[in-house]
Parts: C-alpha cells; sequence; structure tokens
C-alpha cells in the first residue's frame, strides 16, 4: 500500500523543524568567549592571593609583629578582590559563600545536617565586624582562626570555578543580582558591619562589572550602538559619584538609585535583549522568585508570588480569587461561626486588626501575639511570628486547629460548605477538573485562600511611584528618611528593600528573623523583655537552639502606619516609640542583658528631625488603593 503525505502535513512537519531553529538562533544558549573567562580566572586568582597574604598577616598579628592597622588594610585589600568576582561566586555557590566566604556575622546552623549543629560566624563579614572592632587586639588567635578557615572555604570554591562552564546568560542574571546585591546590602552597610567600607567596595564591583560589560557592548550590531554608549555611561556615572561622595552618613543612596543603580538594572537587560541571548525563561519552566524582565527593583511585579506558594497558574485565576476572597469574611469556618479571616484582618488597617493582641473566640479571651499584615505577605519563606509554617498554604491549618481562634476541623468546614448550594457551585465552577471526590476539600479550600491571599500585593504607593519616575517629587523629609532607613539608621540592614521585610535580597529566597529585646511594657522605669520565646519554641526540632530564643520574624513595614500597635506583642503603641526603642539599641541598648541580640546595641544618636524623617518615609510606603476592592464582598 501507497502513503500519501498531504501539503498540510509537510508543512506542519517543516513548521516542527525550522520553528524550533529559528527560536535558538533568536535565543542562544553561549559560553563566555575567552577574554571574559581570563578576567574571571584572574580576579579569582587575585582574591586567592589576597586571603593568603590575609592569614598571614593575622599570623603576624598574633605574634605582634604588625599593628592593627596593617592587619586591617590588608582585610580591606582582601575584600576589594573578592568584590570583583562576588556576583559570580554568589550566583554558581550561594550556600558555599553563605557559609564559609561572606556570610552574616551571626550563630547559623548547618543546611545540610538533619540534626542541629550549629557553626559560629565565619568568613569576610565576621572578620570585618571584628578586626575593626575595640575587641580586635584580644581576639587575635579567633581572627587568625577566622582567616584560615575562610582559605580553606575559598580554595574548595576556586578549585571548581577554575573548570565552570560559564554561559553569557548566567553572566547578564548574575550581574543584575550583583546590582540589587550593591545596593540593598553594599550601600547599606549591611556586608561591612565594622569598617563601614561598603561604599568603596560597591565601587570596585561596579568597575569589574563595567569590564566585563564593555566586551558584551563591543558585540553590539549598529543599531544597539547607542544603547552601549548609554550602559557604560551610566557605570562611569555611578563610580565617579561613588568616588565623589564616599561619606557612609551623608551619601545620597535615594539620588544613587534614581540616578544609577535602577537605570543600570534596566540597561542590562535591554543589553541582554540586544545580543539576542537566552534568558532564564527559555531553559526552565519553574517558577522563579525575581522577575528577570522588570526594569526597576520597585517595579510592582519585580517578585513573582507564584514561587513562594504552590499555587500554580490556572485560567480559572480569578474565579478562585473571588472564592477565597468570599471564603476570607466566611464566619461557618470557625467552630462557633461568629468569626472569620477578616476579624484579626481588617482590610482598613492594612489587613491587622489595630489590637495589641487579637481577640480570640471567647469573650475576654486573647491570642498570644499580634496580627500581622496580609498585605505583601505572601513575600516569605516562613510564615507567623515563630516562623513556624514553611509554607504559604500551612497557616491556615494553624488557625482553623487553635482553641483560641477557629478552634474546629476541617471536615467541620467541608460539612457546613457542602451543605450550602451556593458554595457547592462557586466550587465546582472554580475547579471543574475536580470529578472523582467533592470540590470542596483541604486542597480547594487552601487553594482559593491562598489566590486571594496572592492578590493583596501593594508595590505603589508615592514613594515607589516617585523612585520609578512616575511621580515628579516628593517630601523632602520623604527623600531623608529613606537615605536614613538605608544609611545610618541602619534599617534597610534587616528590613530589606524592596519589601521592607526580613526578605533577603538579592534573590530573596530566606526570610530572616532577629532578636531585638522587645520590651514586656516600654517606658517603665525598670524595662523588662518580653518572655515569649519566640522562634526556639516554634516546634521545628532544628530550630530549639539558643540563639534563636527570643527570635522574631522582621515583618514589613510598608504600610506600617496603619498597622499598628506593633511588634509581636503589641506593646508599642506608635511609631515614635518603635524608634526610640530602636534608637536606644534595643534592650541591650537600654542596659539588659542580651548577648545573643542581633541587634546592635549601641545608640543610633538619631536627633528629632531625623526621627521624623524616618516616619516620614514609612508613611510614604502606604498603598491604600488595594483596600477597597477587597472589601467585605
Amino acid at each position: 500500500m501507497k502513503y500519501r503525505i498531504h501539503k498540510q502535513t509537510w508543512v506542519i512537519l517543516l513548521a516542527g523543524l525550522i520553528l524550533p531553529a529559528l527560536l535558538h538562533l533568536a535565543f542562544r544558549p553561549v559560553s563566555t568567549n575567552e577574554t571574559i573567562r581570563a578576567i574571571l580566572l584572574e580576579d579569582a586568582d587575585v582574591f586567592q592571593e589576597q586571603v593568603a597574604e590575609l592569614e598571614k598577616v593575622a599570623q603576624a598579628y598574633v605574634q605582634q609583629e604588625v599593628a592593627l592597622d596593617e592587619l586591617q588594610n590588608q582585610l580591606a585589600a582582601t575584600r576589594l578582590a573578592y568584590k570583583r568576582l562576588e556576583y559570580l561566586m554568589e550566583y554558581y555557590y550561594p550556600t558555599a559563600v553563605k557559609g564559609g566566604i561572606n556570610g552574616a556575622p551571626l550563630y547559623h546552623l548547618d543546611p545540610y545536617m538533619p540534626r542541629p549543629v550549629i557553626h559560629e560566624p565565619n568568613g569576610l563579614q565576621s572578620l570585618d565586624e571584628l578586626v575593626f572592632s575595640e575587641e580586635a587586639p584580644e581576639e587575635r588567635e579567633h581572627i587568625a582562626s577566622l582567616c584560615e578557615e575562610l582559605k580553606g572555604a575559598y580554595a574548595n570554591i576556586q578549585r571548581d570555578f577554575k573548570g565552570h562552564p560559564m554561559l553569557d546568560r548566567e553572566v547578564f542574571e548574575a550581574s543584575r543580582l550583583q546590582l540589587v546585591r550593591l545596593f540593598t546590602l553594599g550601600v547599606t552597610g549591611f556586608d561591612t558591619p565594622g569598617s563601614l567600607n561598603g561604599l568603596a567596595e560597591s565601587r570596585r564591583s561596579l568597575q569589574s562589572l563595567q569590564e566585563i560589560m564593555a566586551i558584551y557592548i563591543r558585540q553590539l550590531q549598529d543599531e544597539g550602538k547607542e544603547l552601549g554608549v548609554e550602559v557604560d555611561r551610566l557605570f562611569s556615572g555611578a563610580i565617579g559619584y561613588l568616588e565623589r561622595e564616599n561619606d557612609f552618613n551623608s551619601f545620597d543612596r535615594l539620588y544613587f538609585l534614581k540616578a544609577f543603580i535602577d537605570p543600570l538594572f534596566g540597561g542590562l537587560l535591554d543589553l541582554h535583549r540586544a545580543l539576542h541571548l537566552e534568558t532564564v525563561y527559555e531553559t526552565t519552566n519553574l517558577e522563579q522568585s525575581w522577575n528577570y524582565n522588570s526594569r526597576s527593583i520597585f517595579d510592582e511585579d519585580f517578585l513573582n508570588p507564584y514561587y513562594y506558594t504552590k499555587v500554580v497558574r490556572s485560567p480559572n485565576d480569578e474565579k478562585r480569587k473571588l472564592l477565597g476572597q468570599r471564603l476570607f469574611y466566611e464566619t461557618r469556618l470557625s467552630g462557633n461561626q461568629t468569626r472569620s479571616c477578616a476579624s484579626c484582618h481588617h482590610p482598613d488597617k492594612a489587613f491587622t486588626d489595630g489590637m495589641a493582641k487579637s481577640a480570640g473566640n471567647k469573650q475576654g479571651e486573647f491570642v498570644d501575639r499580634n496580627a500581622p499584615s496580609l498585605i505583601n505577605a505572601v513575600f516569605s519563606m516562613r510564615f507567623f511570628w515563630d516562623m513556624r509554617a514553611f509554607r504559604f498554604e500551612d497557616q491556615m491549618e494553624h488557625v482553623i486547629i487553635s482553641h483560641k481562634e477557629f478552634n474546629t476541623s476541617y471536615e467541620a468546614i467541608f460539612r457546613k460548605l457542602r451543605a450550602d448550594e451556593e458554595y457547592q457551585r462557586l466550587f465546582a465552577e472554580a475547579y471543574p477538573e475536580v470529578k472523582d471526590y467533592p470540590a470542596i476539600n483541604r486542597s480547594t479550600l487552601s487553594d482559593a485562600l491562598s489566590r486571594y491571599l496572592m492578590s493583596l500585593v501593594a508595590f505603589n504607593s508615592p514613594f515607589d511611584q516617585y523612585v520609578r519616575n512616575e511621580r515628579k517629587e516628593i517630601d523632602p523629609r520623604v527623600k531623608d528618611g529613606f537615605n536614613l532607613f538605608m544609611g545610618k539608621a541602619a534599617c534597610g540592614t534587616c528590613h530589606f528593600a524592596p519589601t521592607f521585610s526580613g526578605l533577603a535580597p538579592p534573590l530573596y529566597q530566606d526570610s530572616e528573623s532577629e532578636v531585638l529585646g522587645v520590651l514586656e511594657m516600654p517606658g517603665t522605669a525598670e524595662p523588662r523583655m518580653d518572655s515569649d520565646p519566640g522562634r526556639k519554641a516554634n516546634r521545628n526540632p532544628m530550630e530549639g537552639v539558643w540563639f534563636y530564643h527570643n527570635s522574631f520574624k522582621t515583618v514589613t513595614v510598608r504600610n506600617v502606619s496603619l498597622s499598628g500597635p506593633y511588634f509581636h506583642n503589641g506593646a508599642y503603641g506608635n511609631l515614635q516609640e518603635v524608634v526610640d526603642f530602636y534608637d536606644h539599641g534595643g534592650a541591650a541598648g537600654l542596659g539588659l542583658d542580651v548577648p545573643h541580640q542581633t541587634l546592635a546595641g549601641d545608640s543610633l544618636h538619631l536627633s528629632d528631625y531625623e526621627k521624623e524623617a524616618l516616619i516620614e518615609f514609612m508613611s510614604s510606603l502606604e498603598h491604600t488603593s488595594i483596600f477597597s476592592p477587597y472589601l467585605h464582598p
């Protein structure tokens, strides 16, 4: 028998062959050229040499053969060498870098062990804090030990880095992430807690990026030359600004962001596209934490809510969200049918309730902690003040079974909802694929509520609009307040931009908690710390360690002017009290014994105007237009 292939079939077959080829040409997975690779490997060797020299100087310091300033100078040189290749070290080896090269100077748990194994602070940040402290002469042996550990940790990375394949796509992704890192962790002083040398280090980092990007710019066709000139101009401008404006406290971070960092963030995206290189979206279908196509760190869609949940995109997203909104106000979810999610999370109060601790389900009873805002709550890797929940969807279960809150069970909820014909219809329409079992079940209930909460995203405040050049002017106190927040006042070293929460940049894949020493009753003659053990008692067997005692999640300051009272116990009634608390240095600054406090115990010495400016900045983060569409349906 002879087979005929119709003309349409040939067209389909040819399309199947040609289209992938065209896409491959349009978005190319290209390895970095030898010039770029040679520069990067040379930078890696220079850092190794500086680390070796640092260890040698540290040993000499132990023997009192060199002065402290020589050790400080060598540490500064070592850190500057690291800044030239930080973007790729962090991109390829994030866990190893955090654990041994340049992690925060805090006690931390080993991420690879099945039981709690505590590691002491180490790496370049710990050295910066220690070598530039008054305790350095008494810590000679410890400093030398840290330098030796650093040398060993980097040797392991460098062996792999020498043979590591590098793609142009990865260099661009790492470079754009470095701009985020530089602004959120570099110029804020997070990375240099002792020396405050973050401005010089940021300059060195930008010089490295400019050198690499110059090679890519030379590859542009004629129509892209103007873009290349602009990107290079922005790099030179940023580097020059850091060189001229080199005082940490007076550095204008807001101008630096608007004039250089954000334009470079968008410019590198344009350069990436102009070279027709593939992006991460051509390599994987997995949800990414940040949106590579965003042009500003403060874009409304800079972060991807789907990354932080198990919720999957669906054509029925809107129906499911509206169902979740209805469930949010449904009192039948509670055991006594008097409480709903909205009982503790009022839209007009930024989805808080204005109480120190929320009312329980019995008259005169209160829950254990303050109700945090649900605005932008999806952007987190851990949930609740004590961080006991690991998934966004898990929050509902804790509320359902809590005897002080809903005090019920899933089965009891299902019986009520399944008896309601309207809910039967709404669930069936929102989840038509559920056929073999009731549409009203644990999965769909959780999914619907999660989709509603995911929609409570607010990144369009007056301040956001000003950063994105959608608003021409903003109160000078807001500008000053932002610069204080990200600089002298050190707020931005825990409340990271752009969420201004503990979601850590630049990947925004880790949520942090802090020991602040929050008082039980502020303003009393004899201050006493609140007794809540916090994260240490969250029933996670890995986290019942001493340094998590009194540790609480760092929540956002967006819409904070609407969400008081403040902290986990709601003991601080207004923002003035909060700012005063930080200005004093927390409990340690007030003279209490809190050896594991993560907030610096030194006073910030803020003036009255500086405190006012901080409050004005935080108030400018209000995005109230989101509230009205989400009132009771």
